[in-house]
C-alpha cells in the first residue's frame, strides 16, 4: 500500500467512526497537545518584534505605538531607533498615568490624552485594573474585577494631519481586538503609502472583534503592502491561506512593496 493510499485509507476508517470512544479520546489528547505548541510568544525582545525594529534602525524618524500600556515597548523601541520620535497612545486613562511616570524624562517620546479608533469621539473601553494588558472595547473574558469606562478617541488620519507628519516608519498596534478598527482609521495614510510598516495583533480577541486575518490580508493587499507572520528570526511573507485562520497569533507585519530592501531584511533569518 502506498503512503498516499494509506493516508486515504486513514482519512475515511477516522471519519466513518468519528463518534466512536477512541477517536473521542484521541481528538482530546490531540487538542490538549496542541494547546502546548499553539503558546504565543508576547517578549518582544525575543518574538521577533525586535528584530522588525532593528531592521528600521536609526534611519526611523517616526513610530506610532498603539495600545502602548505601560511604555516596555516603546523604551525597546527607543533603544534601536535613536532618532525616531515615537507616538505612544494608550487609550484607558489609568494605565496612560503609569504609561506617563514610565517615560518620564525621555527625550522623543510624546503621549497624546486619547485613543485612536475608527471613528472620533468616545470609546467605551472594559477596563481591567489588576490586569491592565487585557483591557479592550470588546467585553473579553479575562476572570477579573473590571470596569467600563468611557474615553476619547479620534483616528490615525485625523493625528497625523494636526501633527503635519509626512511619513510613518512603523504603526504598531496592540489593541486586544480592536486592530482592524484602529487600521481603518489610518486609511488615508495607508492607501497613500505613507506608512512603510504596519505591525498588527492576530489571537482570540480577533474572534470577538470579527476581524478575521483575511481582513487584514485584503484591506493592506489592495493598498500595496505584503503580508506575513512575525516569527523570532524572520517574517514569513506569503500569501492568504484558509489554514492560516487559526487565532495562534501573536503578531504579522506588513510592508509597503516599495520598500524592496526592508522586506528583503525582514525575511532574511540572518539579519
Amino acid at each position: 500500500m502506498s503512503l498516499q493510499h494509506f493516508r486515504d485509507w486513514t482519512w475515511s476508517f477516522l471519519a466513518s467512526h468519528s463518534d466512536t470512544a477512541f477517536v473521542c479520546v484521541a481528538r482530546k489528547a490531540v487538542d490538549r497537545l496542541g494547546e502546548f505548541l499553539r503558546a504565543e510568544n508576547h517578549d518582544f525582545r525575543t518574538n521577533g518584534e525586535a528584530k522588525v525594529l532593528r531592521c528600521l534602525g536609526a534611519k526611523a524618524i517616526a513610530i506610532l505605538d498603539i495600545g502602548a500600556n505601560r511604555g516596555a515597548w516603546a523604551l525597546e523601541a527607543r533603544r534601536h531607533c535613536p532618532n525616531a520620535t515615537i507616538y505612544c497612545f494608550e487609550i484607558s486613562s489609568e494605565t496612560r498615568k503609569h504609561l506617563r511616570e514610565n517615560l518620564v524624562g525621555m527625550e522623543g517620546i510624546e503621549i497624546p490624552e486619547f485613543g485612536l479608533a475608527d471613528h472620533a469621539g468616545v470609546e467605551r473601553v472594559k477596563y481591567y485594573p489588576g490586569q491592565d494588558t487585557r483591557t479592550s472595547i470588546y467585553d473579553y473574558p479575562v476572570g477579573e474585577s473590571y470596569s467600563w469606562n468611557d474615553y476619547p478617541v479620534q483616528t490615525g488620519d485625523k493625528f497625523i494631519q494636526e501633527q503635519g507628519l509626512q511619513h510613518i516608519d512603523l504603526l504598531k498596534i496592540d489593541t486586544e481586538g480592536a486592530d482592524f478598527r484602529v487600521l481603518r482609521g489610518f486609511d488615508d495614510a495607508v492607501t497613500r503609502g505613507t506608512i512603510s510598516m504596519v505591525q498588527f495583533e492576530y489571537g482570540y480577541a480577533c474572534i470577538l472583534a470579527r476581524a478575521l486575518l483575511i481582513d487584514f490580508y485584503d484591506y493592506l493587499e489592495s493598498r500595496g503592502y505584503i503580508v506575513g507572520k512575525l516569527h523570532s528570526k524572520r517574517v514569513d511573507f506569503r500569501p492568504y491561506r484558509l489554514k492560516d485562520e487559526n487565532f495562534f497569533g501573536p503578531n504579522f507585519v506588513a510592508v509597503h512593496r516599495s520598500h524592496g530592501e526592508i522586506i528583503a531584511r525582514l525575511a532574511d533569518t540572518r539579519q
